[in-house]
């Protein structure tokens, strides 16, 4: 063929990057090749080209034998052929014509293996147009969030039933190392923990402690359980365990991977600086004085107001900014700043961005300046109307995945004390406004009173709440029909009035900064927010890392004149803020949101503006509720105790109720390459 003729070494970048596509489009499309042949090979029959009407358990034997791989292997490719045969056509003709590869194919085919073929089929044609552009966890993300608003019931139903099978899972590794898993356990207590180890971890690391970062949390989070920190509080804890780090001698080299891209702050324009203890990108930015920090976006949940729950001290394991030589000191963790050598993954050493997110949520009065997320943030997104209970749309919270409506407003309730974002799209989904909500819903009297606040000595870990909502919408609603929230929707709907009649709706804030503004080395805390709020997460394609936990960094380097205005910002990572600087990436910003991205190879990457609110497919109601998936557990009912998983209530193999529904078995066409795709 063409592509055999051609040497790789003797193309320039974009040549080369033009031949690994074209291979990439062949190499899938002879993967599809191979499942259908494979499954053809587990229903034939000797002698005979008629084939059987299905696999069975002995059609793995047949490919295990002849490809030398164990039968669990070819059982997880013949089932995924069969799905694609089957099942999921689309899918297979996807992978079949080479635009989509098999990772990302058995991605979507796993994540809709509960569901049944109907919706599977609805999933698959939404998210075809956009799977080539997603990486697979994304994707993941995306097919589920797809499912859980095409049945909301349903998802709700299997939610509620995986929870009351939860249990603790100890597990023997063969390193001779234990995995202990939560399985199944609630998402608001499992994202609640992971927040608070990640803020106790950054409080650790801040003092001088340099065991990586995911070492450190498994730390955290052991002496959280093992009852070696009964009594302790959170200050506590950080004390001990940086104490015991320090008597261990460890010596001060902090050893490899820890260098920072820029100690000045995440979106300086070099790699020579001083030192990585600095203040971030917050030091002379959006909270230090400047104009805009009394304006109408500025004085959200923390400002005291008279609907604000007013400051709470967590104590001294605060993760704010560094602020002086004497935050380090040995009975005071003081500020959390965990440094860009956390060593988690994103840089060359695994480290992880400093924190530098606009309008820190945290109400510790310790903090001398707000603007700066750090370890422990969590972040929820949800539609407005799904907030009032309108709809039941799914929600996402960035770094975890997708959560049920239900769980989003839990979410939500819980988090009173942090920054509210209210996002105005227009109706595209594209943002039009970012504002900071200065009322909150009134709390209801629930089964758990006490949810939301802080235990005395714990780490208040940082909340961001963000009601997305079309202009439209916003306008159309009547606040005497939600009256928890009738003062909140009274305010954004004046607000919204405000801004048009100023004609702001639809702009930046800094559209009409001058010269002056544009020399500020740091942001103001509303050009960030509206930045982080635009891109998302990092700039660079398929890079998930949220926009809170990532860098706000010039397009054209500040020092060579880069205005610092929203329209040259963005968010990026650690690891490809440095691979910008280091590797000399060239970037450019055509209009805002729009980025243009050389590598050192020569091949040009894109990006475009993201949408807020992206298009779901919207319920789709059967005429009786749909049956949940067969996970070999009977389903108890609902006037019967909850005894939890037992191996002796597990059923046998007649159990079939409630599995995936399949359709009549057709007989299978023989294989041949030139036909058009079999799936």
């Amino acid at each position: 063929m063409l592509l055999d003729a051609v040497d790789p070494a003797e193309l320039t970048g974009e040549d080369l990057a033009a031949y690994v596509r074209a291979r990439f489009r062949l190499h899938n499309r002879a993967e599809g090749q191979l499942l259908a042949a494979l499954r053809e090979l587990g229903t034939a029959q000797d002698g005979r080209t008629a084939r059987r009407a299905n696999s069975d358990e002995f059609s793995g034997d047949e490919v295990a034998l002849l490809l030398g791989h164990s039968r669990t292997m070819t059982s997880r490719r013949l089932d995924l052929a069969d799905d694609l045969f089957e099942r999921l056509p689309l899918l297979g003709a996807a992978l079949w014509q080479g635009w989509l590869d098999e990772p990302k194919v058995r991605a979507i085919s796993e994540t809709l293996t509960d569901v049944c073929v109907d919706h599977a089929r609805h999933a698959v044609e939404v998210v075809l147009p956009e799977a080539a552009e997603l990486p697979v966890m994304a994707l993941r993300e995306r097919v589920a969030e797809i499912v859980l608003d095409i049945d909301p019931d349903w998802a709700e139903r299997r939610r509620r039933r995986a929870e009351a099978r939860g249990h603790v899972l100890l597990r023997a590794n063969p390193s001779g190392t234990a995995t202990l898993s939560f399985v199944d356990a609630p998402s608001p207590e499992g994202i609640d923990s992971e927040a608070r180890i990640d803020a106790v971890a950054a409080a650790v690391r801040h003092l001088g402690v340099r065991t990586p970062i995911g070492q450190l949390r498994l730390h955290v989070g052991m002496r959280l359980l093992n009852g070696s920190t009964e009594g302790m509080t959170d200050r506590d804890v950080v004390l001990m365990l940086a104490a015991e780090y320090h008597a261990a001698d460890h010596p001060d080299d902090p050893g490899p991977g820890t260098a920072a891209l820029d100690d000045d702050g995440p979106d300086d324009d070099g790699p020579d600086d001083d030192g990585p203890d600095d203040d971030g990108p917050d030091d002379d930015g959006p909270d230090d004085d400047g104009p805009d920090d009394d304006g109408p976006d500025d004085d959200g949940p923390d400002d005291d107001g008279p609907d604000d729950p007013g400051p709470v001290d967590p104590g001294p394991v605060d993760p704010g900014p560094d602020d002086g030589p004497d935050d380090t000191s040995p009975v005071d963790p003081g500020p959390v700043d965990p440094g860009p050598d956390d060593g988690s993954g994103d840089g060359p050493g695994g480290g992880e961005p400093r924190d530098d997110g606009p309008g820190d949520p945290g109400p510790s009065v310790d903090e001398r300046r707000a603007g700066r997320l750090r370890r422990g943030t969590v972040e929820v997104r949800l539609r407005l109307t799904t907030a009032l209970g309108l709809d039941e749309h799914p929600a996402t919270v960035p770094g975890f995945g997708t959560v049920t409506a239900s769980t989003a407003r839990r979410l939500v309730g819980e988090r009173q004390h942090g920054e509210w974002r209210v996002v105005l799209t227009d109706p595209g989904g594209y943002l039009q406004h970012v504002l900071l909500a200065r009322r909150r819903p009134a709390r209801s009297r629930g089964r758990h009173p006490t949810r939301g606040r802080t235990a005395p000595g714990a780490t208040r870990t940082r909340a961001i709440v963000e009601l997305q909502v079309p202009t439209t919408l916003l306008a159309a609603l009547d606040p005497d029909d939600h009256p928890p929230w009738a003062g909140l929707i009274t305010e954004l709907q004046q607000r919204l009035h405000d801004l048009r009649v100023d004609g702001g709706l639809g702009r930046a804030p800094d559209a009409d900064a001058g010269p002056e503004e544009w020399r500020r080395r740091r942001a103001r805390a509303e050009a960030e927010r509206w930045v982080r709020v635009r891109d998302r997460c990092c700039v660079v394609p398929g890079c998930r890392r949220p926009a809170h936990l990532a860098e706000i960094d010039h397009t054209r380097d500040h020092i060579l004149g880069g205005p610092t205005v929203s329209w040259n910002l963005g968010p990026w990572c650690t690891h490809h803020h440095r691979a910008k600087h280091l590797a000399r990436w060239r970037v450019r910003q055509p209009w805002p949101g729009r980025f243009v991205i050389r590598t050192r190879a020569g091949v040009t990457h894109t990006t475009w503006p993201k949408k807020v609110l992206k298009p779901l497919p919207g319920p789709c109601y059967a005429a009786a509720p749909r049956a949940l998936p067969d996970d070999g557990w009977p389903d108890r009912p609902a006037d019967e105790p909850d005894r939890g998983p037992d191996r002796r209530d597990r059923l046998g193999a007649e159990f079939v109720g409630g599995t995936k529904e399949k359709p009549a078995p057709t007989p299978a066409a023989s294989y041949d390459p030139d036909d058009p795709p079999p799936f």
